[in-house]
């Protein structure tokens, strides 16, 4: 397996599962096939397959000696037998018939330097070792064309016996040098030859290969279905050297915060391709050798993904015209009812509540309510089924079992997973095929590409995951997700600090880290913005060393302000922001709530609690009225006579806030809320 640059990171096993590779007769040094056949079949290139000589010196030495023993094999019955192994079940006489008419097509078949090439490339040499390129590589750490006299020597007397002792292979060694043709010294130990020799330790050849490409090399093994192909990786060995001494160098930073390993990916942009993106780097944890958890790579873990899926909700909840990027939002205390499996009462990351405010700055302070009140708006079901069609097929339990959870993460992810969903803002909506590199020049994809949403849709989000402004209110004025060219960038952090994610994208990339333990233990309030933040941080700016530093272009959106309270187009007198929108917005209305003359209520009159469903339990061990049933009614100030009828009948009145409390009586309740006559808001609850 090769990497972008044609550095060589590993290779493969075959069905038999022994290294192999695969030269070409020419990459060989001319002495090695001319010293192979004086060991093996002194008469290989005057025979047709089969040497009758020595086949007659074969069946006296079986039937006549002691030993039984047989041999005469030429290379080609060699290759025969090599290539099928289930001969060797046979018996002797059954299977010389099938070696002598299998070699007999093989000569008709093949010309001489195919059947050495197949056989130099085939042989068994030491362990699972398989081929003279793998062998060299392993025991001599070279390619074969740098193959020595001596070296080859070595790889030949191992074919008769994979591990010798070191009496036998020295004569054997011995006893070879002296039938070549050429002057080379004596050596009493050929193991002296091999690399490593000193610590009488052979290393796998893996050992031998840089750390930070193992975790892609084991994943593709694993997609990989023909192992003798050559593959040519799009990972950059350059660019993964970079990102590891990158992970590990903020690594050792964050472990006083109780930080062990960190994860990091790259994907680029394909020129001329609207549906694929190009894996160039992956660092599966801090070191692939590590004992204990190094091996696990982090980039296709599943775990809980925090604040991370909030860009797709909204963005399939746009699609879906159930919102726009300037629709407003309440950022207050919910509770959500689960039907029979009780209420759900979300809470925000810093414990406040901000009131109303737009879909773009929920999105760009990642504030939890009002995702939480997206997902209610669409159905859980449906967030799901976009999920999965966005590649998260790992979500195996029922819509109901993760709940409105799900928008916050509950589901779960992969960095992998998770950078390529955000490649769909990239590509304009469209979810892409990883290109993995290439296998005899054609394609390795890993997913397929599919429309999630437009590419109007995807733009929007992509200019709000941009705005610095939009986000500064949660993350401050700087922050590791400020970036000195144009990127478009959300964090994420689970619940107790176990897991910080951070994914970033521009016109060219797509990166993601996350940083966290292995073992689930939590971090030391290591947020997303501070412990993957950094990494990404570092990543994107040795990316775009050499890149220009152009802003994004706006092909389907423009720029419009907007009322942050109404979310109307903005009056001169009205707090506003200015977000990109698509250019046909259907909504034209002008702000009446700031306007001079007129004062008409803002939008989202209504209970906080209790929401509609909510079951509340009464204790009989408790006093009555300690276990009063809480109300509170949002924006009651916009209202000039505000009432409650409670169950119908009894007129209530609240506070200036909208606070009160009712006598908790079991049954089931009902509250309407009117403002004078006309009725505002009602809910139903009850008291088991």
């Amino acid at each position: 397996m090769l990497t972008k640059e044609g550095t060589l990171i590993g290779r493969g096993k075959n069905q038999n599962q022994t290294k192999q590779d695969w030269e070409s007769i020419k990459e060989y040094p001319s002495f090695v096939p001319e010293i192979l056949k004086i060991a093996e079949d002194k008469r290989f290139d005057a025979h047709h397959g089969v040497d009758i000589f020595a086949g007659f010196n074969s069946l006296y030495s079986y039937f006549f000696s002691k030993g039984k023993r047989g041999g005469a094999s030429t290379l080609t019955m060699q290759l025969v037998r090599i290539q099928n192994p289930e001969v060797r079940n046979y018996s002797f006489l059954l299977r010389k018939g099938f070696e002598l008419i299998e070699a007999f097509r093989y000569e008709l078949w093949l010309t001489k330097s195919e059947i050495l090439e197949a056989y130099l490339n085939s042989v068994s040499i030491h362990s699972n070792i398989v081929g003279f390129p793998s062998a060299s590589l392993v025991l001599f750490g070279k390619h074969v064309r740098f193959l020595s006299i001596e070296e080859t020597l070595y790889l030949t007397v191992l074919i008769r016996k994979n591990q010798p002792k070191l009496e036998e292979l020295s004569i054997r060694y011995l006893n070879l040098r002296e039938r070549i043709p050429y002057e080379i010294p004596i050596i009493k130990d050929p193991n002296e030859l091999t690399i490593h020799y000193n610590s009488k330790v052979k290393s796998d050849y893996a050992d031998q290969w840089k750390g930070e490409n193992q975790h892609f090399l084991n994943w593709i093994r694993t997609l990989i279905s023909i192992p003798s192909e050559e593959f040519v990786s799009s990972l950059s060995s350059e660019l993964n050297f970079e990102l590891n001494s990158i992970v590990n160098s903020e690594l050792e930073g964050l472990e006083r915060w109780n930080v062990s390993n960190a994860s990091a990916i790259v994907l680029e942009r394909v020129p001329g391709k609207d549906d694929e993106l190009e894996l160039k780097a992956m660092i599966g944890s801090k070191n692939f050798f590590e004992d204990g958890n190094g091996m696990v790579n982090g980039t296709l873990a599943y775990r809980d993904a925090g604040s991370t899926l909030k860009p797709l909700l909204y963005a399939i909840a746009i699609e879906k015209g159930l919102y726009h990027v300037n629709s407003i939002f309440s950022d207050e205390k919910y509770s959500y009812s689960l039907g029979q499996g009780g209420n759900y009462l979300p809470r925000n990351a810093d414990l406040r509540y901000w009131g109303d405010l737009t879909l773009a700055e929920a999105l760009g302070n990642s504030r939890n309510i009002p995702a939480v009140t997206a997902i209610n708006q669409m159905g859980v079901p449906s967030f799901y089924r976009f999920l999965q069609s966005a590649g998260y097929t790992h979500l195996k339990e029922s819509p109901q079992f993760y709940g409105p959870g799900l928008a916050l993460g509950a589901g779960g992810t992969s960095l992998l997973q998770l950078t390529r969903a955000y490649g769909s803002f990239l590509l304009g909506g469209m979810l892409p095929k990883i290109r993995l590199g290439n296998i005899d020049k054609k394609p390795l994809y890993f997913g397929s590409s599919t429309r999630l949403f437009s590419e109007e849709t995807a733009e929007e989000i992509k200019f709000v995951l941009k705005d610095p402004k939009l986000r500064q209110r949660a993350f401050g004025r700087r922050s590791y997700l400020d970036f000195p060219f144009p990127v478009s960038v959300k964090t994420g952090t689970s619940k107790d600090y176990r897991n910080s994610w951070t994914v970033a994208f521009n016109d060219h990339y797509v990166v993601g880290a996350w940083v966290g333990n292995f073992s689930g233990e939590r971090t030391m309030d290591v947020s997303g913005s501070f412990g993957a933040g950094r990494i990404v941080q570092n990543i994107f700016r040795n990316l775009m060393k050499d890149r220009p530093k152009t802003d994004y272009i706006s092909k389907f959106t423009e720029t419009r302000n907007f009322c942050r309270l109404t979310g109307k187009l903005a009056l001169s007198q009205c707090p506003s922001i200015a977000l990109k929108v698509r250019r046909k917005l259907t909504q034209s209305e002008l702000c009446d709530k700031h306007q001079v003359e007129t004062n008409v209520s803002v939008l989202g009159v209504g209970f906080v609690y209790p929401s509609m469903g909510q079951i509340y339990l009464y204790h009989p061990s408790y006093e009555k009225e300690t276990q009063g049933i809480p109300v509170k009614v949002r924006e009651i100030n916009t209202l000039k006579d505000p009432k409650l009828i409670w169950n119908g009948k009894t007129e209530l009145k609240p506070s200036l806030n909208g606070d009160l409390r009712l006598p908790i009586i079991r049954g089931k309740q009902s509250l309407v809320l009117y403002d004078g006559e006309q009725k505002k808001a009602s809910v139903d609850f009850e008291v088991r």
